[in-house]
């Protein structure tokens, strides 16, 4: 069985690029904004989640990222969850840190980082599942 991955990202063209760039290997599913992040994570429990931290209605700010980063770690705490968002500052990555994430990743994507992290951590959840 594959490992699931929730992308969520108010660019329709991040999602996409990130879905074909990770289908092959992945279920791979996508959300653009908080409604529908939370309906996917509550229906597919992903392994490893994607989330950008700016998005609709807060996008000058990062409180509905931080929302849906709360929930899937409250809701799938052994989900992996790598925060992704342009100009974030320090304090802001120690906090996405202290609320649960993996990892922090600056935008723009280095996709071949994103790649082999989802990759590793992948790997790792097939042989837990296994």
């Amino acid at each position: 069985m594959k490992p699931k991955v929730l992308i969520i990202d108010d660019d329709v063209a991040i999602t996409q690029q990130l879905f074909w760039t990770l289908c092959d290997e992945f279920e791979v599913f996508t959300a653009n904004s908080l409604s529908s992040a939370i309906r996917r994570a509550t229906i597919y429990e992903p392994d490893i989640s994607i989330i950008d931290l700016h998005l609709p209605p807060t996008l000058d700010a990062p409180d509905t990222g931080l929302r849906i980063l709360e929930y899937v770690k409250q809701h799938l705490p052994s989900s992996k969850v790598f925060v992704v968002s342009s100009g974030a500052s320090v304090e802001l990555q120690r906090d996405c840190i202290r609320r649960g994430a993996d990892g922090f990743l600056s935008k723009p994507l280095d996709i071949e980082r994103l790649v082999e992290t989802v990759h590793r951590v992948g790997r790792a959840a097939r042989l837990a599942a296994a």
